[in-house]
């Protein structure tokens, strides 16, 4: 069974990123995504998943 992941852990990992730095899951900078998109970016590169951009 997977290990959880809390949201705790989700926000600390977001906070730390560079907002300059572009997204390891889309090609736009940190800071261009809306909280939605950080949501499913972190969750992707959390869960070390394969899937497309979602960023409006």
């Amino acid at each position: 069974m997977p290990e959880s992941v809390t949201t705790t852990t989700l926000d600390n990992d977001v906070s730390s990123l560079d907002n300059d730095a572009t997204c390891v899951v889309c090609p736009h900078l940190w800071r261009e995504h809306d909280p939605l998109g950080a949501r499913y970016c972190t969750a992707t590169t959390v869960s070390a998943l394969t899937r497309g951009c979602i960023c409006g």
